[in-house]
């Protein structure tokens, strides 16, 4: 199905629980608790992926929060899984990925992106308020040998973590996996000193590519392969036409909510509560939330 702009629907994320383990001084949430009859369930879950699949959703991303942080993320996979979807990702910061790693391969899961904004043990603990960056490493390797692949590091580029890029680069060149900089954009006003214009990184990294991809469906990211073999695309704000103009994904909130637009909260649709109704055919909130969706105007 394309919606009202010609935009076809391909890819789902899916939010999985607010809750997270670190507390990260740039996150704006910070990991806040719910209620368990809040969260979907399992076979909730699957019930609205499999409805999805009708529409053109073809790829699904798993987030939270933290999604490890649900002791059932194993059962949730096996109940999203199809044949009918051609990938299966998750959105992790890494510190239980080698407790899962394997179990979510067996059930379904095809890769993960994990984030690290430093390999230093002490900035990374300064970053997330206490977390284990050993862990995150551990659990990288973990995901690698059991073929959570194309792994993907999310680094967050900002001033204090400059520094880390060099050593972030040649940490994923040695592991075979695809490096992400995604540029910071602060909520508040005292966090604005830490961002970083990503553009400049860019045109150094583009200055040691080899090759250079568009990535046609994802806003038309470019992807540069350095020298080494090493691939590094570069993720910016997602306020614009670009973003908008491209935009195939629809989202699903944790407490089960449609949601037609990244940068929009007043357009939501209930899909969890008509399913908990004993509504078996959800197709029409689907389409709602399709038509729903709306450009991007600056």
């Amino acid at each position: 199905m394309h919606d009202k702009y010609g935009r076809a629907i391909k890819s789902f994320r899916i939010s999985i629980t607010p809750d997270c383990n670190l507390k990260c001084f740039y996150c704006h949430r910070e990991g806040h608790g719910c209620g368990k009859e809040t969260l979907m369930k399992p076979d909730e879950l699957g019930k609205i992926v499999h409805s999805a699949l009708d529409f053109g959703v073809r790829k699904i991303k798993i987030s939270g929060g933290e999604p490890l942080l649900r002791t059932d993320i194993v059962e949730i996979i096996k109940n999203i899984v199809d044949e009918q979807i051609v990938d299966i990702s998750m959105t992790t910061n890494g510190i239980l990925l080698e407790k899962y790693a394997e179990d979510l391969k067996k059930a379904g899961l095809d890769r993960v992106n994990v984030s690290l904004d430093t390999l230093d043990p002490e900035q990374y603990k300064e970053i997330t308020a206490g977390g284990n960056v050993d862990k995150v490493l551990k659990g990288i390797k973990k995901a690698i040998e059991v073929g959570l692949t194309p792994l993907k590091v999310n680094y967050l580029a900002m001033k204090c973590n400059l520094d880390q890029l060099p050593k972030i680069m040649d940490y994923c060149s040695e592991i075979g996996a695809i490096l992400q900089v995604i540029e910071f954009i602060p909520m508040e006003e005292e966090l604005k000193e830490q961002h970083v214009d990503v553009n400049k990184i860019e045109e150094e990294i583009a200055k040691d590519a080899v090759d250079v991809i568009t990535r046609k469906f994802m806003q038309n990211r470019k992807k540069y392969i350095l020298k080494n073999g090493l691939e590094v695309e570069f993720v910016k704000p997602m306020d614009n036409t670009e973003f908008c103009g491209h935009c195939t994904r629809i989202r699903l909130t944790y407490d089960g909510q449609l949601k037609p637009c990244l940068l929009r909260d007043d357009n939501l649709v209930d899909v969890l509560t008509p399913i908990r109704n004993g509504e078996t055919d959800v197709k029409k909130y689907f389409v709602e939330c399709i038509n729903n969706r709306e450009p991007f105007c600056k």
